[in-house]
């Protein structure tokens, strides 16, 4: 569990790793946290990442500019590894 704050106030997150198959757009997932209901909404967008035809610093460069100028209403939840010249990233929808 990894301890945050947020506006001075501890925020305690829990991160819990699942599998959806067949995912085209977002997740909608309602969870209990302490008896009160939360819908939470999670994006998976896949970003070029071709090793091959460019260094790893240029590769980080173009997905951290990616990232920032994505919408602002998602926030960065996860990177995931590279596979197949292409890198997952997961947002979480800014509730």
């Amino acid at each position: 569990m990894a301890i945050n704050t947020l506006n001075g106030d501890p925020m305690h997150n829990v991160r819990v790793q699942f599998t959806v198959p067949n995912v085209e757009d977002v997740v909608n997932l309602d969870v209990l946290v302490n008896g009160e209901k939360r819908h939470l909404r999670f994006r998976v967008e896949t970003f070029g990442w071709d090793a091959e035809h460019g260094s790893t610093e240029d590769l980080i460069s173009i997905l951290r500019k990616r990232i920032m100028n994505y919408d602002s209403d998602w926030e960065l939840y996860h990177i995931g590894s590279p596979y197949e010249d292409c890198i997952p990233v997961t947002f979480r929808y800014k509730s």
